[in-house]
């Protein structure tokens, strides 16, 4: 058989590839047992690098936690790390974009969830989403500095009166 090109070749037929597995699919997990909830080791790496401001950092600890269990709790928490991560590099499309969907990915969760106050992280991302502009796709470090907001602490829930508020209120 004849082309344009040349001969056309055939390529013999034989077995085919196995086609992959899919991978699970992702769920919503079951709201966390306080009591016999115990912390996976990623998740101490995960707070002090948050705690740090290191929000690349948070990012492999929390995809393997996904991997692991493929769930859109860890899945909205690593949308909303990278929305911070590139928020503090300037972006502000695609964070916004990252931020509304790290809030509709831990939407059905309860305030608490794994060791994380998603309450506390809610607000913050809904704060970042009044403050962040729309319609602009980068700023300079000093107009972004203005959007920003402190995060709050990424572990248990934040109450009024604790240690660290009294701190913050001398």
């Amino acid at each position: 058989m004849e082309s344009r090109n040349g001969p056309v070749r055939c390529v013999p037929k034989g077995p085919r590839k196995p086609i992959p597995e899919r991978p699970p699919e992702v769920e919503v997990l079951p709201p966390t047992d306080r009591e016999g909830f115990v912390p996976p080791p990623e998740l101490e790496l995960i707070r002090r690098r948050f705690a740090a401001g290191e929000y690349r950092g948070c990012v492999e600890p929390l995809e393997a936690l996904f991997f692991a269990r493929r769930n859109t709790f860890h899945q909205g928490l690593l949308q909303y790390v990278v929305a911070l991560m590139q928020l503090r590099m300037g972006l502000a499309r695609t964070p916004r974009r990252l931020l509304r969907q790290a809030l509709a990915l831990l939407a059905p969760y309860p305030g608490w969830q794994e060791g994380v106050d998603l309450t506390a992280l809610r607000e913050h991302a809904e704060e970042l989403l009044r403050r962040v502009p729309e319609g602009v796709d980068q700023a300079s470090p000093e107009e972004s500095a203005r959007w920003w907001v402190p995060p709050p602490v990424l572990g248990e829930e934040t109450r009024k009166g604790t240690e660290r508020d009294a701190r913050l209120s001398e």
